[in-house]
């Protein structure tokens, strides 16, 4: 047969389409068939003779094939080893903080270890002590003796109801002295101030207390002239609990003095407004201690003011109910206080070193050390 142009022409589109036509066939392949057929082709080039049929031989023990890594979406990059953790998107509300304190892992070491809480008794006073000039011979009490003589009774009488804090009014310059000869106390404003500045003193037993902070306000006493009380922070060196002392004298009606209510109702709201602050402030007990020449009266202006107790009793919650009080001398704490064992001793040692009663009362609170 002869080779023309027009049959070679043929021959070689049929070859074109052979070629295309096994193309298709392998695209439309799954992957295991195209796998299947490259080892094929591979085996075929390695071994261009035709293998003998081999002998059935023990099957081994089929081992797991490795398993492929799936394709990493467009998205996301496929991590790498010893690459940071991607972050994931946060759920809903993760943001706020109330989904931060849920969610947040806190180590246990990070977390702070409170204290137990302590607790601290003590006896709590409040004494008018008479001053000296009213006993004197010019005074208005000339029958009792001076106040350097009394003052020696009155530290006999605090050691003897084992007195810790102290509310002092009308202590003079010398039984200031006498009380210092004759205790451990140590006082505020004592003779920091002006000398009639110490009439009003905080005292404390030194081997159990330590002032950490002194300060003195102003009142309004006779006719509204100002005078100084002191307002201390004492803190106790056996539990270090720490707490406000405040001790005041409120004016008096006297033969001199007239029409002193005014001035009466003017401190109580100075006092009910301080302690409410140092209690707001500080969160720490608050006492009042002193002579507030008012019985119910004063009880109700102080209590409708500020979160106080009396260690007598009493209540006001809407109504007030003093309780019918029978002396002018007080000691109030604030609310969580616990106080028992209250006492107005009116006797005659008492009755021999001043015209008021020495009032006491154990307190008992419950807190964490300061520091």
């Amino acid at each position: 047969m002869r080779w023309t142009r027009g049959r070679l022409a043929a021959l070689a589109g049929v070859a074109v389409l052979a070629v295309v036509a096994v193309g298709v066939d392998r695209a439309a392949q799954p992957p295991t068939a195209l796998r299947s057929s490259s080892q094929a082709d591979a085996s075929a080039t390695v071994s261009p003779s035709p293998r003998p049929s081999p002998r059935p031989s023990p099957r081994p023990s089929p081992r797991p094939s490795p398993r492929t890594a799936p394709a990493p979406s467009p998205r996301t990059a496929p991590a790498r080893p010893g690459a940071a953790v991607p972050t994931l998107p946060r759920p809903r509300g993760a943001g706020t903080a109330a989904a931060r304190s849920a969610t947040a892992a806190v180590p246990p070491a990070a977390l702070p270890t409170l204290e137990p809480p302590v607790a601290l008794e003590f006896t709590l006073g409040t004494f008018n002590m008479l001053g000296a000039s009213h006993t004197s011979r010019r005074g208005n009490h000339p029958g009792f003796e001076t106040g350097t003589v009394r003052a020696r009774r009155a530290a006999a009488l605090l050691a003897g109801h084992r007195v810790d804090v102290v509310g002092l009014q009308e202590l003079q310059g010398s039984q200031l002295r006498a009380l210092r000869r004759h205790s451990d106390l140590a006082f505020y404003p004592g003779s920091a101030l002006a000398p009639r500045d110490s009439e009003n003193s905080v005292a404390w037993r030194r081997d159990r207390w330590v002032a950490v902070e002194r300060h003195a306000v102003r009142i309004p006493y006779f006719d509204g002239g100002p005078r100084a009380v002191p307002v201390v922070r004492l803190r106790s060196r056996s539990t270090g609990l720490e707490a406000w002392f405040v001790n005041v004298h409120n004016p008096a009606e006297t033969h001199r003095f007239h029409h002193q209510q005014r001035f009466r109702a003017r401190a109580t709201l100075i006092e009910a407004r301080l302690v409410d602050a140092l209690m707001d402030r500080t969160h720490l007990p608050v006492f009042l201690t002193g002579d507030m020449n008012e019985r119910a009266a004063f009880f109700c202006r102080l209590t409708a003011r500020a979160p106080m107790v009396a260690a007598r009793g009493g209540s006001n919650t809407g109504r007030c109910r003093p309780g019918a009080p029978r002396g002018i001398d007080w000691i109030f704490g604030s609310q969580g206080v616990q106080f028992t064992g209250y006492r107005e001793d009116d006797s005659h040692r008492v009755d021999l070193t001043s015209d008021h009663p020495l009032v006491t009362a154990r307190v008992r609170v419950v807190g964490q050390p300061s520091g």
